[in-house]
């Protein structure tokens, strides 16, 4: 046995075990009266920000390969398809939007299970990787084209036009108007204003950028109402995780003797979700699952017990759970390797990991599964600097993989979901 998979068997046999005497501290999080703000959790330091989530419309992803685009279903914003070219944009009437808005046919929302998949992202080919669904990746000037029109509500009534006409040099550009074309506002969003997140905000009402979450290495989880899509779609109240973040969902057991190991490990972001609770009209007040945790491994690598506790509903939007360290961190901290994702994570075919390395020289890259065997190594040569690497993962089979990084005794790991 070499030492990769010693490093790797240590690291997954301590995620099966969670100790008794490990420290439970009992947390309250409250997204405010009416569910109004949207707070970002770390699962180690607790809360890292408590901010309104009323003041944006749209949201642009500005790390991994996606380019997702959001929109703020917790602030009522809609949007469709228009039945138009992208060269129309000019001529588009106010009637046009007949038989469209409100449509079911053609309304679009936000994927509730992966942040890849926004409003605007939906209607993507899925046998064709360049479709974005609002755009296609150029492959020759690596330029995202806009191909699509779409009508947008915002506010109580302010219905709107609006198209994304191209991802270039790191920049977003889109274009939004009345429905006559009157008013229309030309703006170009850099991500580089946005240094470290995960998706910079726009607000079509008040013309503003705005810069709201926390860096994206430093969150975990995401607490806030959301639309949820099971099989139809309606607003839920409940618990989002981070991408690369993975949930473990035990039930039923003894949440007090749980371990990790006894669930299944998901990377969908609403894997925590909102059913973890129920309405009961009987006595006017939300009841908790019994004999139910939740065991995340956080961006660190950590493994956390969480078991939810209480839930006060839109009078406080206070969530109320219990959490204790199940593991240790499985990242090596000074490491001069760093890694910076997978995307996607899940992933089925392929997935690209994001490196900085401090020095140039021979890599081994392995991808070990659970039982420490090797199924996926390759030695290559990077360069020092920030850089992207692609695997083949077609040949793996469903399951928790860790890819390993090994230049020299220098050694970084990643957990990845093959779906």
């Amino acid at each position: 046995m070499n030492k990769i998979q010693t490093l790797i068997i240590a690291i997954g046999c301590s995620c099966l075990s969670w100790s008794a005497n490990a420290q439970v501290v009992s947390e309250v999080v409250s997204i405010q009266p009416g569910y109004t703000n949207q707070v970002f959790y770390n699962m180690n330091s607790g809360e890292l920000s408590n901010i309104t989530h009323t003041d944006w419309d749209i949201a642009f992803q500005l790390r991994g390969f996606a380019a997702s685009i959001l929109i703020n279903s917790k602030n009522n914003v809609r949007l469709w398809k228009a039945n138009k070219d992208i060269s129309q944009w000019s001529t588009m009437l106010s009637s046009d939007t007949t038989g469209v808005v409100n449509n079911p046919a053609f309304e679009l929302m936000n994927s509730d299970t992966s942040w890849d998949f926004g409003a605007f992202n939906v209607t993507n080919d899925a046998t064709n990787a360049f479709d974005l669904g609002w755009g296609t990746y150029d492959f020759v000037t690596h330029i995202i084209y806009g191909d699509s029109v779409y009508f947008i509500k915002v506010g109580a009534t302010d219905y709107r036009k609006i198209k994304i006409e191209s991802l270039s040099s790191g920049t977003y550009n889109f274009r939004f108007a009345n429905l006559d074309g009157s008013n229309e506002i030309v703006v170009a969003l850099s991500k580089s204003a946005f240094q470290g997140k995960f998706f910079a905000y726009y607000s079509l009402l008040n013309n503003l950028s705005i810069d709201r979450e926390p860096v994206y290495n430093a969150w975990d989880l995401t607490f806030c109402q959301y639309l949820a899509i099971n099989p139809v779609m309606y607003k839920v109240t409940g618990v989002l995780s981070n991408d690369s973040v993975f949930v473990e969902k035990a039930y039923p057991v003894d949440v007090n003797t749980a371990n990790s190991g006894a669930g299944t490990l998901a990377g969908e972001i609403n894997a925590i979700g909102y059913d973890w609770k129920a309405f009961d009209l009987n006595s006017s007040a939300w009841i908790i699952s019994d004999s139910l945790v939740y065991f995340v491994t956080d961006r660190q690598n950590a493994v956390w017990k969480m078991v939810f506790t209480g839930f006060d509903g839109a009078t406080t939007g206070n969530f109320y759970f219990d959490k204790s360290p199940a593991v240790a961190s499985g990242l090596i901290e000074n490491s001069t390797i760093k890694t910076f994702g997978l995307y996607p994570n899940p992933a089925h075919d392929n997935v690209r990991m994001m490196l900085q390395m401090e020095q140039p020289g021979n890599t081994v890259i392995s991808i070990i599964d659970v039982k420490g065997s090797i199924a996926y190594s390759n030695a290559t040569t990077l360069r020092s600097g920030l850089q992207s690497v692609d695997l083949d993962i077609s040949e793996l089979v469903s399951g928790l993989y860790q890819i390993v990084v090994r230049q020299g005794n220098e050694i970084q790991t990643s957990r990845l979901l093959v779906d």
